[in-house]
């Protein structure tokens, strides 16, 4: 399977930016559930991804784990009011 995004696909800026970080979609992600480390939640990551946007987070290895942990599973589309 391929990346979701890459260097020559980022992330939607706009849909990064549309997270409210409101926390609904903490309790519907399994990893979160698990973990309980905001890095390895929807918003943990969407907040990666802002950061790597904005010249503030590298792609490293480490933090390249934490989007390789997420299922897919799509829970947080679900319980996200701005529908991130």
């Amino acid at each position: 399977m391929s990346p979701a995004f890459d260097a020559h696909h980022p992330p939607d800026e706009a849909l990064v930016a549309d997270c409210v970080h409101c926390g609904f979609c903490l309790p519907a992600c399994p990893t979160y559930v698990l973990w309980g480390r905001e890095t390895d939640s929807p918003r943990g990551r969407i907040a990666l991804i802002k950061g790597a946007l904005e010249g503030d987070t590298d792609i490293t290895d480490p933090v390249a784990r934490h989007f390789d942990t997420c299922l897919g599973c799509m829970a947080c589309v679900t319980a996200c009011p701005s529908g991130v």
